[in-house]
């Protein structure tokens, strides 16, 4: 039962958040929980810190990012545990961006062999 009560509010955060996406806002992650549950090396003050800028950041360039890749960033970062980071969430959209912005091959696709 307590195992179901966990999923259910894991579920409706993760949902708050992309819902948040879909309206074209940055989603509102808890600095303090990431740092807390993010087994990371660096003391929680620079953990703090970090994930302020990359919010500042995303602040600044949210709408420059295509909406599709927005939701699928917050759904891939968003962990189990309901903790999510805005330095994964810049990461992501950083990478999604760089990736649509791959120049096509000027020879075009590779060759299929038919069977």
């Amino acid at each position: 039962m307590l195992r179901f009560g966990f999923l259910f509010i894991t579920a409706a955060l993760t949902g708050i958040e992309l819902a948040a996406a879909a309206e074209g806002e940055i989603p509102k992650f808890e600095i303090a929980t990431t740092c807390r549950g993010s087994g990371s090396v660096q003391t929680p003050a620079k953990c703090a810190q970090d994930e302020q800028a990359a919010r500042d950041q995303l602040q600044k360039l949210w709408p420059q990012f295509r909406q599709a890749d927005a939701s699928r960033c917050i759904q891939i970062t968003t962990n189990p545990g309901g903790t999510a980071g805005y330095v994964e969430l810049l990461t992501c959209l950083q990478a999604a961006r760089i990736e649509e912005k791959k120049p096509t091959d000027p020879l075009g696709p590779l060759p299929t062999i038919a069977k």
